[in-house]
């Protein structure tokens, strides 16, 4: 028997904070265990508020000792808490957000910082990517490269403030300027550093896709790339027609089809050139024997009674090609738009939305507006994100999100609709407001997109969607705020200012077009006073235990985490604090299902590359090590975009 001693010392100079004593009592080689009640409040009160200890333990008997020590966090019962109010302005007008609302009462050290970009359809330039130069000579890549500058010369070729707005980005020093990746601004609002995600790569790479856009949007090397990678194109087309999508591969029905596209929608911004429309013109004889096989197919069953016959997903495919294309109709071509005329309405919107265009343009108008009016009826709208589609019905990707679905659906309105200009306009805000929250790292969707966006009924760039009229005036409680100066076209501006007494914040807007911005309240709060909060993204974490009755230590139990998020985002992160007791059953940090997991010594942290609108439940088990009571931290969600 003997006497065990706990004592929680300073490290600094080893001055005694607690010390306490146990005796025990135990057998010739068995163990036993010695448990200590520690009141951490008096613990807190006696260190002086410091934030680590010493813990050294020894139990002493008759001629023997022995001991050990180890460093003891102290974490604190208060926390940075930071509460987001993201706003949106549509129109000119003044905004006001109520500051009181945002900081418990009493406080004085809290802080505002607000960010406002007035004219973010300037990201869309920055989201054409480097798809301009491929790492890999395949037909996709060098059709897709072919497309994405020719895109580049049509932006150019429409004004020359963007070139002049990219050498003024290029010339800003700040650290937080207009070419480096999202991930790697506003460090201070967030949750977690970049260097602590899993997402140091995605930052870099975004970060070197936006600083090569002044090289993408270079009219010299432009008309070089594209004469190379036309030649490079021409000798993977076969002598039928068809494409490869690598040397020495045989060529494919599908391969020729998506380079078909291509070249095709690359027709309808600027004319081809000789080869490319030499190109384009023997894929479609390559396709049109390939069709026809198809269509002699589909008659022969025809004529054996087969009823319900619908075309393929190649020869819709096809005949949406060859509406954009403008070719006239065969009787091959006649008699698969017959059966698409009389398809039952399962379509998918983005099938309707390209089912459309093909019906129009070949003499089936009434169905076709049908199909836009059917498009219509299961579209939503909202002031703030605009128009878009929230059912099963629109195509979704993990990758994409509804972007595919929202391009085709543009496109469809634009050639068939023009003159519906509120609608268009709807339904391109969208893809702003998603622009807010995603990086749009599919190169092709990220070029289809940003032209849906910045292109007119003609398919001509429409410069007045970048044009940066007056910027907004904000101001606190009458006074308007001392700001830095804006950056050069997206005319984005931030601040931080001491939040004691402030009131109102008021945003008076001067222009046309869509702004927007947040703003973010920081300050300390004792954890079981913060209150929710949510802002596009809320989350509730639930304690499950695997029986009935009182926990004790060895229990198992479930910590369930249930996020809801308005939209679609990239780069969420959820950090779940724990309470001490808590030992996390599966100990190293790896992927799950759709997220990466890092459990650390107080907190787990989850990261998700994508988080699509709607309801994600995530669960996590642990076990009890020690009796007591204990608190758990906060349980927070951020978008790190």
């Amino acid at each position: 028997n003997g006497n065990v001693r706990l004592q929680f010392i300073t490290p600094e100079d080893g001055k005694e904070v607690i010390t306490l004593t146990q005796p025990f009592t135990i057998e010739a080689g068995k163990s036993t265990t010695v448990s200590f009640f520690v009141d951490a409040k008096q613990l807190t009160r006696n260190a002086q508020h410091g934030d680590l200890l010493v813990a050294r333990i020894s139990a002493n008997g008759k001629g023997f000792s022995d001991g050990e020590q180890h460093y003891l966090p102290i974490l604190p019962n208060m926390e940075r808490v930071t509460t987001t109010i993201p706003f949106t302005q549509h129109r000119q007008g003044t905004k006001s957000i109520d500051l009181k609302e945002l900081f418990p009462p009493k406080n004085k050290d809290g802080n505002l910082t607000i960010e406002y970009t007035n004219h973010p359809a300037w990201l869309m330039i920055q989201a054409l990517p480097t798809l301009a130069n491929p790492s890999e000579n395949n037909a996709i890549s060098l059709a897709s490269a072919i497309y994405a500058n020719a895109i580049g010369r049509q932006i150019v070729g429409s004004s020359k403030k963007i070139a002049e707005t990219i050498r003024l980005w290029q010339q800003e020093n700040s650290k937080e300027n207009s070419l480096i990746s999202n991930l790697q601004k506003n460090e201070e609002l967030k949750t977690l550093l970049l260097n602590e995600t899993p997402w140091m790569n995605d930052a870099a790479r975004e970060t070197e896709q936006k600083q090569q856009l002044s090289g993408y949007l270079d009219e010299t090397a432009i008309s070089y790339r594209l004469n190379d990678f036309t030649a490079k194109l021409q000798k993977l087309q076969q002598s039928d027609g068809s494409f490869s999508w690598w040397p020495g591969m045989n060529s494919s029905p599908y391969m020729t089809l998506e380079v078909a596209n291509i070249l095709t929608r690359l027709q309808n911004i600027a004319p081809l050139s000789a080869a490319l429309a030499t190109m384009k013109d023997r894929a479609f004889g390559y396709l049109d024997k390939q069709i026809a096989s198809e269509v002699e197919d589909l008659r022969e069953a025809e004529r054996r009674g087969k009823k319900n016959l619908e075309p393929s997903e190649l020869a819709c495919h096809y005949l949406y090609n060859c509406a954009l294309a403008d070719r006239k109709a065969t009787p091959d071509m006649n008699f698969l738009i017959g059966l698409l005329d009389k398809m039952p309405t399962r379509l998918t919107i983005y099938g309707k939305a390209r089912s459309a265009v093909i019906l129009a343009r070949y003499g089936k108008t009434v169905h076709a507006r049908d199909y836009l009016q059917s498009m219509s009826e299961y579209s939503v709208t909202n002031d703030e994100t605009g128009r878009h589609y929230e059912t099963a019905k629109a195509a979704y990707s993990w990758r994409n999100y509804r972007i595919p679905t929202q391009v085709a659906a543009i496109e469809a309105l634009k050639i068939l609709t023009p003159s519906d200009t509120t609608t268009i306009e709807e339904m391109q805000r969208w893809l702003l407001a998603e622009k807010r929250t995603q990086s749009w790292d599919t190169p092709i969707n990220a070029v289809d997109a940003a032209y849906a966006f910045l292109s007119n009924a003609n398919g001509k760039t429409d410069m007045t969607k970048l044009t940066s009229g007056k910027h907004s005036v904000l101001k606190i409680d009458g006074k308007a705020l001392d700001l830095p100066k804006a950056t050069a076209g997206i005319g984005y501006v931030k601040t931080t200012v001491p939040a004691a007494d402030k009131k109102v914040l008021t945003i008076e807007k001067l222009s046309s077009g869509t702004s927007w911005g947040a703003v973010y309240a920081s300050s300390w709060q004792k954890v079981s006073d913060v209150k929710s909060s949510t802002a596009g993204l809320s989350v509730k974490r639930e304690i499950i235990p695997d029986h009935q009755g009182a926990l004790k230590a060895g229990d198992k139990i479930k910590v369930r985490i249930t996020i809801k998020a308005e939209r679609d985002f990239d780069f969420v992160q959820l950090q779940d604090k724990r309470a001490a007791c808590m030992e996390p059953a599966e100990q190293l940090s790896g992927y799950r299902w759709g997220y990466y997991c890092t459990p650390h010594d107080n907190a787990t942290n989850y990261y998700f590359d994508k988080l699509s609108k709607g309801t994600h439940v995530i669960e996590t088990s642990y076990y009890l090590d020690r009796a007591g009571n204990y608190t758990t931290g906060l349980c927070t969600v951020q978008c790190a975009y």
